[in-house]
């Protein structure tokens, strides 16, 4: 996944007050400079312009560290009303139209009919579990088990009696009832294929990435982006099978995933929430997007 780095949010880049900073160092420079003529002028020259540029760069990093936004005139963290701007998820797709299958061709003894009508039911079931807000904000299960073959919906209301939340997570995403989604879309962005399975299924895997804005109770202690824009990647294998009543349909066989800048003890109990929802964390406790794991890996014990 692209690296955000806080430094080139948009609203840090407050030309106004860079300007301002910039003319103050020089002023002080040029003050040591002409002090220090008489006795090493060319030298003297060369540390006032480091002095100078230090002092820029000194109070550019206060900005970027974003431990008193307050502090700063001007200056604000985050938009809230776009709170994805300035991230590499700023270019992402919004919502379901993140979630696009490739084009169908055949894949072994399946058609590229066959193919496409797998990719669409695969996308469907992407979109209700990620995206679809009577199961991520409401917790209405219904819409996304109605996608499956019988025999796996049964299982899979097991999986969400209250025992295995943690495992449920890899399932579909839940927001914290103590959370707040923003209005604004989710962004999305990956990518699905097709392949014939080992007892010769269709099988169709998944890899997206999305991104979830919240509204924070306090925004005055925003600290920037990774506060307020949650991250969850999931890779998922599911197949499309035959044989009787039951097992016809498709089935989600496998899932791993990893999230980004959340509320641990949300996370921990199979729930999504942003950080700012655990001040006592540090900003955008990072979870390896690259490498999925369990989700709560990384959070304290």
């Amino acid at each position: 996944m692209d690296e955000y780095r806080i430094e080139d949010h948009p609203d840090l880049r407050d030309a106004g007050w860079a300007r301002e900073a910039v003319k103050r160092a020089e002023r002080e420079a040029r003050v040591r400079r002409l002090r220090s003529l008489p006795r090493r002028p060319r030298r003297r020259f060369w540390v006032g312009s480091a002095i100078a540029v230090a002092a820029v760069l000194l109070a550019w990093a206060v900005v970027a560290s974003g431990s008193d936004p307050a502090a700063v005139p001007g200056v604000r963290p985050v938009d809230l009303d776009e709170p994805f701007a300035g991230t590499s998820a700023a270019a992402w797709e919004d919502g379901a139209a993140g979630v696009v299958a490739p084009a169908a061709a055949q894949v072994g003894p399946y058609s590229a009919e066959q193919v496409a009508a797998a990719y669409e039911r695969v996308r469907e079931a992407v979109v209700a579990a990620r995206l679809d807000r009577r199961v991520v904000v409401d917790h209405d299960l219904e819409p996304f088990f109605g996608l499956f073959a019988p025999d796996l919906r049964e299982s899979l209301r097991v999986l969400f009696d209250g025992r295995n939340d943690g495992e449920a997570a890899l399932v579909v995403t839940r927001v914290d009832k103590g959370a707040r989604l923003a209005e604004v879309e989710p962004k999305a962005r990956g990518g699905m294929s097709a392949e014939v399975g080992p007892e010769g299924e269709l099988v169709v895997r998944t890899d997206y990435t999305f991104a979830y804005a919240f509204v924070p109770d306090r925004p005055e202690a925003v600290r920037g982006p990774s506060d307020v824009v949650a991250l969850t990647r999931f890779q998922v294998r599911y197949s499309v099978r035959t044989g009787g009543p039951g097992v016809e349909g498709l089935w989600a066989d496998a899932s791993l995933g990893s999230l980004h800048s959340i509320g641990c003890s949300s996370a921990k109990r199979g729930y999504l929430a942003p950080a700012f929802a655990e001040p006592s964390l540090p900003p955008g406790l990072d979870f390896d997007l690259g490498a999925p794991s369990s989700p709560a890996d990384g959070c304290p014990e």
